[in-house]
């Protein structure tokens, strides 16, 4: 190696520690002021899983067979997550008699589920048993077919 590569990568590297070292100087010269003011936090959006919810598909008027869900219900209090656990077995008993009533094969021709559908539905059942203001989104993670 020669010694311009050595000056180079010597300058280089102070200069990288300078930038180090003004960084921590400038976060730990402003932390009284920051403390100071009083930062207010956003609640913190938490999930809600909900793992192998059943779901009936209909051909016509006919029962085919069962897909197999994981839902992910984003709730807006996070300390109210207990609470929404313990309504879940009321929430999986209100999304599978809802989705029995309703066939959930798309409309628009072509052969398959429609998982707008569901999540609408599974929103509404949530917003139901839950509250408009507790419930922010649902989500579908995983469909799958039933092993028969």
């Amino acid at each position: 190696m020669s010694s311009k590569k050595i000056v180079i990568f010597a300058f280089g590297f102070i200069f990288f520690l300078g930038l180090l070292g003004a960084g921590v100087w400038f976060v730990l010269s402003d932390f009284e002021t920051i403390a100071e003011e009083g930062i207010t936090f956003k609640k913190v959006h938490t999930f809600v899983s909900i793992d192998n919810l059943s779901i009936p598909v209909r051909k016509g008027r006919r029962f085919s067979h069962y897909m197999v869900a994981d839902v992910k219900i984003e709730i807006s209090d996070k300390n109210k997550r207990d609470n929404v656990l313990a309504n879940m077995s009321f929430f999986r008993d209100a999304a599978l008699r809802d989705l029995h009533r309703e066939t959930n094969n798309r409309t628009d021709g072509v052969p398959g589920i429609d998982i707008r559908f569901i999540k609408e539905r599974m929103t509404k059942i949530a917003v139901e048993q839950l509250g408009e203001e507790l419930v922010i989104k649902v989500y579908v993670t995983k469909l799958l077919k039933a092993a028969t």
